[in-house]
């Protein structure tokens, strides 16, 4: 399985998550349902690019946004099978997705942080800049996909997901 973007999609934002996009553990979240009418791979896309372009536009560290907005949902599994520690999926998730993210690439603390906060109000505080610009965008992409509506990579086939053997 691979991504194939457009030239829609900036350069500048692939280089900083091309090593994320190539990993076959996380397009293996193409396979899973999200917000109803998504999955969770386009979702952590949007996350990304959207948190990506905020990231620049506000002078954060944009890298560790795009990173973080793209692996913050980095949980290959069913969202609606009970969690190993019986907690809810609200509060599960992010601590999975920040020990799958940390076991698979080398990610810098602030990545992990804003990981770990990104279900904000619903978890904790974020704890810097990148985890407000997720947490945000995170919201933003999720009403949009519950509303069935196509914003930043999912519009116009910005980005595309080819098995392979294609």
């Amino acid at each position: 399985m691979e991504i194939h973007c457009s030239p829609e999609v900036s350069s500048e934002y692939l280089d900083e998550v091309r090593e994320i996009l190539r990993d076959k553990e996380f397009l293996s979240l193409c396979q899973y349902c999200h917000h109803q009418r998504s999955n969770r791979l386009l979702h952590s896309l949007n996350v990304s690019y959207i948190s990506w372009k905020i990231g620049k536009r506000f002078g954060c560290e944009e890298r560790a946004a795009a990173r973080a907005g793209l692996l913050h949902d980095f949980c290959p599994y069913d969202f609606s099978e009970e969690t190993p520690t019986g907690e809810r999926q609200v509060f599960y998730h992010p601590k999975a997705a920040a020990e799958n993210s940390c076991q698979h690439f080398e990610i810098n603390q602030k990545e992990r942080e804003a990981i770990l906060t990104h279900m904000f109000p619903l978890g904790p505080v974020p704890t810097n800049k990148e985890g407000w610009i997720i947490s945000f965008a995170d919201k933003i992409c999720a009403v949009m996909e519950v509303c069935n509506v196509a914003i930043a990579l999912a519009r116009r086939n910005r980005v595309v997901v080819v098995s392979a053997a294609a």
